[in-house]
């Protein structure tokens, strides 16, 4: 399906914390040093009016709650304490991503404020800051326009959502994120994902994070008579064409109602709406009578002339009713049943009459119950009935999450420039000429670049990319002369060798230090995996260390061809691969296998 469509995509840098001297740390299983609950306002933004999606959170009215650990949050993270300086690292990483997109890097830099609510951000703003503009990311024969790329700080992480609370993890916060935003693409679902997939290689050459997470794509959508729909939360990246395509489905559904039941909105006017918990505080349905017990309200509102319409399905699985009840659940933590799915729940039809009856719905007309706080009795109906007006006047523009069946459920409205205003804690930043020199390095980096430019396979990159060790790797191969294949060995197939078998990560000091020795003929390749291991085990403090104790110092050419000629002329031997056998239980890992198989094999031929 033709669609136009923008990229958002947040990559987290491999730095420190942005505005702190914290090390990032991802706590999953251990227990919070400490609790600390806040509630939110909104403020005015630099327009001097308030943003309709900080509104929003606010009527939410939910208090948040964060989780902190002592080893990775400090009093900056808690908004207790100014923003320090902005990691170096990071902004020399965003510095690097604007030329390899040849961007117009901004002279000044100036971070401002982004006014978030939902208590992701213990100040209730975000600081980012436009580093680049105008890039060009190349897609085969088409280039992607960059409009933006921003340097900002990462969210708290949600842990969990009740009715009127949120619980944050704090450790991420802070986080330093790339932000790069395309200008609208006309493409199509499949070529999207393409795009998408292709995008997130490319983000891997720079210095960011690995795992889970450290890269969020966001892609805004919209078709031809819809709206600007920003689809968030992609559960996997493989799946986006089939959520890009299910969205443009809905939309166009939409926009069908739209056309086909709009002129009902003059039908129910003036919503009808009753306190019915009396009437249902008996009702067989577990679900009414049950919230009536708890002290909450039942609420039914006549929905004039809307007989029919609240069945309908937008998407797989998805009434007209479903978008409704997902825009109360998101709004006030509700839901709501509505007269097209009755009898159900274990509402009757008795009491499905009794409460036509009691709103006097006529026939047709439809009825929608909520169950509701007491504070909120009011302001629900009007929510329902702004929902309903919405809905069936276009597509309205709003922030959705991508659900694991790849449909996508309301979140949020969309924020705007009213939630932007100046920092005022940090000074405007000039970026020093050594930082835009070295930046230049990256000048149109590409996959398809370093292939020409290093003689590097597609495969090499891949695996290099999935440790993070790309950039070290290119590096080692120009101050060490030694050629991928050995680089590559040591920096992933050792690394995820000794990770997986002894839990214990490798620091990239160390693994310089064995392809040093090894460029220099001072360690065998095929040793390298014993130096790591025996590193892992404690059995020594160095690489050299190791080499020494365990006599893995290798042997001469000259060492190990005497060696071979003397095996070779006792007899018994006429193998090569019997012959390096015998070699590794008299030289251990002193040589490489490589070496030695060429040098029998010679001698071999030789003694006929």
């Amino acid at each position: 399906m033709k669609i136009k469509c923008g990229f958002e995509w947040h990559v987290q840098l491999n730095t420190g914390k942005l505005f702190c001297r914290c090390k990032p740390k991802i706590h999953e299983e251990a227990d919070a040093d400490m609790e600390i609950r806040r509630r939110f306002r909104s403020s005015f933004g630099e327009s001097g009016k308030i943003d309709e999606s900080a509104m929003f959170e606010v009527f939410r009215e939910k208090q948040i709650v964060y989780k902190v650990f002592k080893d990775s949050d400090c009093l900056v993270d808690l908004d207790e304490e100014p923003p320090h300086d902005v990691d170096k690292e990071a902004l020399e990483t965003a510095v690097n991503a604007c030329s390899a997109l040849s961007a117009e890097i901004q002279k000044n830099i100036i971070f401002m404020r982004k006014v978030i609510v939902d208590g992701s951000n213990t100040s209730g703003f975000q600081r980012t800051a436009v580093i680049g503009i105008n890039g060009i990311f190349r897609f085969g024969n088409k280039d992607i326009k960059i409009r933006t790329i921003c340097l900002e700080e990462d969210s708290a992480r949600k842990e969990s959502e009740t009715s009127d609370s949120i619980v944050y993890k704090l450790d991420r916060l802070g986080i330093p994120l790339l932000e790069f935003t395309t200008e609208p693409i006309d493409t199509d679902e499949s070529e999207a994902k393409e795009i998408a997939l292709a995008f997130g290689r490319f983000t891997r050459l720079l210095n960011v994070r690995r795992g889970i997470g450290t890269i969020r794509q966001d892609i805004n959508i919209s078709i031809e008579g819809g709206s600007r729909i920003e689809m968030k939360g992609f559960q996997n990246i493989r799946e986006m064409d089939k959520a890009i395509l299910n969205e443009a489905g809905r939309q166009k559904t939409l926009i069908t109602m739209a056309k086909n039941y709009g002129y009902l909105l003059r039908e129910y006017g003036e919503l009808k709406s009753l306190n019915l918990s009396r009437l249902l505080a008996n009702s067989n349905s577990k679900i009414l009578s049950g919230a009536v017990a708890k002290g909450k309200i039942v609420l039914g509102i006549k929905m004039g002339g809307l007989k029919g319409v609240l069945g309908n399905y937008v998407e797989e699985n998805k009434t007209f009713g479903g978008e409704i009840s997902d825009y109360l659940h998101a709004s006030y933590g509700g839901g709501i049943i509505h007269s097209d799915e009755l009898p159900n729940y274990g509402i009757t039809e008795a009491e499905v009459e009794n409460i036509r009856g009691e709103l006097s719905v006529g026939e047709s007309d439809a009825f929608i119950l909520s169950i509701v706080d007491k504070a909120h009795e009011n302001i629900v109906a009007t929510e329902i009935k702004n929902r309903v007006n919405s809905l069936l006047s276009s597509v309205p523009s709003e922030v959705r999450s991508v659900q694991s069946d790849n449909t996508t459920k309301f979140l949020r409205p969309i924020g705007g420039k009213d939630r932007m205003y100046v920092e005022t804690d940090l000074p405007i930043i000039r970026i020093d000429e050594e930082v835009l020199r070295a930046g230049k390095r990256y000048s149109d980096l590409s996959v398809e670049k370093l292939e020409k430019e290093y003689g590097l396979s597609g495969e090499f990159i891949d695996l290099l990319i999935g440790v993070n060790k790309l950039n070290l790797a290119l590096e080692l191969n120009k101050k060490l002369k030694l050629p991928f294949s050995v680089i590559v060995k040591v920096l992933v197939d050792d690394y995820r060798y000794i990770r997986r078998k002894f839990d214990f990560t490798v620091d990239n000091g160390q693994l310089e230090v064995v392809l040093d020795r090894i460029s220099k003929d001072s360690l065998a390749r095929d040793a390298s995996s014993k130096v790591l291991e025996n590193l892992a085990l404690g059995n020594g403090k160095s690489v050299d260390e190791v080499i020494e104790r365990f006599r893995l110092k290798k042997v001469t050419d000259v060492q190990l061809e005497d060696e071979i000629e003397h095996t070779l002329s006792a007899g018994g031997i006429n193998r090569p691969d019997v012959l390096i056998t015998n070699l590794r239980e008299k030289l251990g890992f002193s040589f490489d296998a490589s070496d030695a198989y060429k040098i029998a094999s010679n001698l071999l031929k030789k003694n006929g």
